[in-house]
């Protein structure tokens, strides 16, 4: 199945949902481009809370296996990796969330094996994102 019959099928809001919820699994399939390529067809905070949810969607399952998982005795050396940062979790993955950097599946992961809040995860990736996919779509008006 493409983007476009996607679209297709399903209308440019819940489209951008889907796509964006199999962006977030499959990062080969880059929601900031499939939002360039919609922008002007539509309203655009309108498509900023549907990409920033289903990224959200898509994250959500990956942060909730990370987080059983994270109950297990892992790896010493992981551990401690971990342990660095976890003083601040919130602020590195609310950065993640609008840079892409460090990358934003590793610190979704993260989360989970942190422990974060998962109301405090969904806070911050629907923020973080939304804020992401604003500023692409500002970007895109502009030019």
């Amino acid at each position: 199945m493409t983007p476009e019959s996607i679209l297709a099928a399903l209308g440019i809001y819940a489209g951008v949902f889907v796509v964006a919820a199999i962006s977030s699994v499959f990062p080969l399939l880059l929601i900031e481009v499939f939002l360039i390529a919609v922008a002007g067809t539509a309203c655009a905070p309108l498509l900023v809370v549907c990409a920033a949810a289903g990224q959200l969607a898509g994250k959500l399952p990956i942060y909730a296996a990370a987080r059983a998982a994270g109950t297990l005795r892992g790896p010493q050396r992981l551990r401690r990796w971990l342990e660095r940062w976890s003083n601040t979790p919130r602020l590195v993955l609310a950065v993640s969330a609008v840079a892409g950097l460090p990358p934003f599946s590793l610190m979704a992961t993260t989360a989970g094996v942190l422990a974060i809040r998962t109301r405090a995860f969904c806070a911050i990736v629907f923020c973080g994102r939304a804020v992401r996919f604003a500023i692409v779509l500002a970007i895109a008006a502009h030019y």
